[in-house]
């Protein structure tokens, strides 16, 4: 099968609740960066072919749709790794229109572009879905994915491509009383009327009398596939016949391919079509029966026996998600966001926000009223109660204040909610334009309704979490850096007095949260820390406890970070190994499903064309974006005070760093960061024996890939030094092939990339042009950690270090100095392009002094908050680029 076909290709087993959702939170914003380069691709050849069609057509270059061609396949690729196997078929049959174009540039148009766009938008709002806990349904994004499909000229399209397959064939266990029919031409003729009239005049009748058919043909059958396959069928047949399903171009062709595997039957090929068992299926899902359910005999059978009842019917027909232009959204929450904050403080006396709320309320109605032209009434009366408050000069009153307020939140979470509140917004809109109108009027307000009571537990629930783990990543990312100095400098053991005490504060809000193994975990953690503060731990078990402690760290962050979109996930993903003392990671192993059971019917269905994907679940951070999980959480007042009661008191300011200490490779001047695993000087790397397979394999593979994205940005910033987009993709190269590579126990390749993302880190923070030298040296490094991979995969990597790594890059970093990169003492030789780069001319060692000065600056003592924002400065410059 073609890596871009999408017709045939088999949606994996899959279920939300069976997924860790943290890999496709780590890429999503990859992806929506992806999509969004393809779409602009493809609109700058669109933009070029116009100005080609006037003068000389046969000259058009086509680059550009490679580019977006590309890029689709990457996200597709992406997007299976992290087990979201059904929604990147979308992605398959988008990259398979572009694919179309290459060959035929000519046909490419603004109306195929805008095909490509919207399907681009619902792709990701149903990501976004997923992510907030709702569970969609896949097969919700079949509008664009027939859209997309049309545009290729695929000759099958169907909502059950996007539905979770169902590889167990049984037999559902029900007696059935019709008198046995065989294959013949009774049987043919009785089929044929009926599918006939099922496909020219939607009958009912024709429906019962193929149920009929059906089950009588079961009796007939000693092989228990066929039996299977026709009660399956009776089951479709049956919630057809009894209005369940739409009379629709899809049932229609479904039961005209009944037909057809009959004839396939009737002439002694056993096979069945494994495609129309699938689709079968979807519909026996689609079909829940609303009373009665057990009058329905088989049809109730099939949705038992596969456990249909699991999926929750869909409107396939209507868009549900991408129906705005993400950029319109991201503008409507701005606006109510600073509404919110200017009639807060309107509302507590300040006069000087009378005009401002004027302007803003004016334009949060004017998204409304673009987003959802329902709440029309909402709008008015917003304005009507803003301008009232306006002409008096005077801040509104309690009751007005509240109602205003209600109606405000009730937008911000249903802008955040488009896909759900469309059903009640219209509704409700009007409901609350009553209640502000009357009190406007005077009227005295009305109790809050359970739905608005609903709303603000919602809300609140909401920020205090995010304030929690705000608050526990950066009590963590405080105990990391102490250990972080103290494992470079074992010898001064002062540097951990702090940290029992940020473990004892993390303690406190697991337990509160119900993380028993995290918080299990962190006391465990604490007993080691007290023991390495009186030296209490012998010198020759001290590198084991480092990468114990370094494992857990990891581990914890990953957990916090989980906290933000996947609670209940965290509580299960996450288990101390008491005989390990190593907080795990439960990863890379398939879950069993709880409607699955022992006895299965052989398999004797037609293999479709291509390879299954396989189930996904939860393996490690995709390499793609895992630096995203740096990015702290924003502050909440309210909640902060909530942490301070649970035993988590705001942190002091990080201290200062030792002027003398920076001139030290051991204490390395570095932009302040919540880093995602534990740094040690002298790792103890894991034995390749005890890493799990499948996840070594994934990384050797992504890291081959990493590595080749490296090059290509070296490549890239050659030619044009000073792209800042080109120097942050090269920064987060080496950040994933960090935090990838410790993932898996790879420490000390780890530790390699960590020094080279220090070096990025220091001169991401200058904006400036990159020097030769650190182009070198980062181009020699890529290649080195591409040699130090396939000795990984040969079984044959001990000789290899970070040492060399760490050497170039602390002192082209700290000093200003070309140190070559030196690995001829492990492998025997120089890597072949491995040379030594040029000296650093005068005008990069001025450079160089001014990035550490410059990072030296940045490192001063500022609020904790402020130092993360640092962070998520450097790690936001590619958008800033843009």
């Amino acid at each position: 099968m073609s890596s871009i076909d999408a017709n045939n290709a088999p949606a994996n087993d899959w279920s939300q609740g069976d997924l860790d959702l943290g890999p496709l939170a780590w890429v999503l914003e990859e992806l929506r960066k992806s999509l969004d380069g393809a779409v602009k691709a493809m609109r700058r050849f669109v933009r070029d072919a116009e100005v080609a069609r006037q003068s000389d057509i046969a000259a058009l270059d086509a680059s550009a749709l490679r580019i977006a061609r590309q890029q689709l396949h990457q996200a597709s690729g992406a997007l299976e790794m992290v087990g979201m196997g059904p929604p990147s078929l979308l992605l398959r049959a988008m990259e398979s229109v572009v694919q179309k174009y290459v060959l035929r540039p000519e046909l490419c148009n603004d109306e195929a572009t805008a095909v490509i766009e919207r399907a681009s938008f619902a792709l990701i709002d149903y990501l976004e879905s997923v992510l907030a806990g709702k569970a969609p349904s896949p097969v919700a994004l079949f509008p664009q994915y027939r859209d997309a499909q049309a545009l290729a000229g695929a000759d099958r399209v169907h909502p059950a491509d996007l539905w979770p397959s169902e590889r167990r064939f049984r037999e559902p266990d029900v007696a059935l009383s019709a008198p046995a029919l065989a294959y013949g031409p009774e049987a043919r003729a009785r089929l044929d009327t009926a599918v006939l009239r099922i496909v020219k005049s939607a009958s009912m009748p024709a429906a019962r009398d193929m149920f009929e058919i059906c089950a009588s043909l079961v009796g007939a059958q000693s092989d228990r596939q066929a039996r299977a396959f026709w009660k399956i069928c009776a089951g479709f047949f049956e919630a057809l016949a009894n209005g369940l399903l739409p009379f629709d171009v899809y049932v229609k062709r479904v039961a005209s391919r009944v037909l057809m595997q009959y004839a396939s039957l009737a002439k002694g090929e056993p096979a069945i079509s494994d495609r129309l068992v699938q689709d079968l299926l979807f519909f026996c899902a689609q079909a829940k029966p609303k009373d009665e359910p057990t009058a329905l005999t088989l049809l109730a059978a099939v949705r038992s026996t596969f456990g249909l009842d699991r999926f929750k019917p869909v409107d396939y027909d209507t868009p549900v998600f991408g129906r705005f232009d993400p950029a319109m959204l991201v503008q409507a929450r701005k606006r109510i966001a600073a509404a919110t904050d200017t009639w807060s403080a309107l509302a507590g006396g300040d006069r000087n926000k009378l005009k401002p709320a004027v302007d803003q309320f004016s334009l949060v109605c004017d998204s409304l009223r673009k987003l959802h032209p329902g709440s029309e009434s909402l709008a008015q009366a917003l304005s009507r109660a803003v301008e009232a408050t306006a002409r008096t000069s005077e801040p509104p009153s309690a009751a007005l204040a509240m109602e205003v307020a209600t109606a405000v939140l009730y937008l911000q979470a249903s802008f955040e909610e488009l896909d759900t509140a469309g059903e009640h917004m219209e509704a409700r809109a009007k409901r609350l334009s009553v209640r502000l109108d009357a009190v406007s009027g005077g009227a005295e307000p009305e109790p809050l309704e359970p739905w608005m009571e609903d709303l603000y537990r919602r809300v609140s629930d909401n920020q205090t979490m995010g304030s929690v783990v705000g608050e526990l990543r950066a009590t963590l990312g405080e105990a990391e850096k102490a250990l972080d100095q103290y494992f470079r400098t074992p010898q001064d053991s002062t540097i951990l007095a702090p940290v029992p005490a940020h473990l004892t504060q993390m303690r406190g809000v697991l337990s509160v949260l119900g993380l028993d193994q995290a918080s299990l975990a962190v006391v465990r953690m604490r007993d080691v820390v007290d023991r390495l503060l009186v030296n209490a731990v012998p010198e020759d078990e001290r590198p084991a406890q480092f990468e114990k402690l370094g494992n857990s760290m990891g581990a914890l962050g990953f957990l916090i970070d989980m906290l933000s979109y996947q609670r209940t996930m965290a509580r299960k993903l996450f288990v101390y190994d008491e005989e390990l003392g190593e907080l795990r990671i439960l990863a890379g192993k398939a879950r069993t499903r709880a409607n699955d059971a022992p006895e299965e019917v052989p398999v004797k269905m037609e293999e479709r064309s291509g390879e299954a994907v396989p189930d996904v679940v939860a393996r490690f951070p995709d390499p793609i974006a895992v630096e995203l999980a740096d990015i702290p959480e924003p502050r909440d007042p309210v909640a902060t005070e909530l942490v301070a009661e649970i035993g988590l008191p705001a942190l002091d300011p990080v201290p200062a760093i030792d002027s003398a200490a920076a001139d030290s490779i051991d204490a390395p001047v570095e932009v302040p960061a919540a880093p995602v695993g534990l740094t040690m000087s002298a790792p103890v790397e894991r034995q390749q024996d005890d890493v799990d397979d499948e996840l070594l394999e994934i990384f050797l593979e992504e890291a081959r890939e990493v590595v080749g994205t490296g090059k290509t940005s070296v490549a890239a910033l050659r030619v044009e030094p000073g792209d800042l987009g080109e120097q942050t993709t090269l920064r987060r190269a080496f950040h994933t092939l960090k935090g990838s590579s410790r993932m898996v126990g790879l420490n000390d390749f780890g530790e390699a990339g960590w020094a080279m993302e220090q070096l990025l880190n220091a001169w991401l923070a200058e904006q400036k042009p990159m020097p030769t030298s650190f182009r070198d040296l980062s181009d020699k490094a890529f290649s080195a950690f591409a040699q130090w991979a396939d000795d990984i995969a040969a079984g044959t990597a001990g000789h290899w270090s970070s040492a060399p790594f760490r050497a170039s890059a602390d002192a082209l970093r700290l000093h200003g100095t070309v140190v070559p990169l030196d690995i001829s003492g492990g492998t025997g030789a120089p890597a072949p392009d491995l040379q030594v780069p040029e000296p650093a001319t005068e005008e990069e060692m001025a450079e160089l002094q001014n990035a550490v000065a410059a990072a030296s600056a940045v490192a001063a003592p500022q609020p904790i908050a402020e130092a993360e924002d640092a962070q998520a400065s450097v790690d936001g410059l590619e958008l800033a680029s843009e």
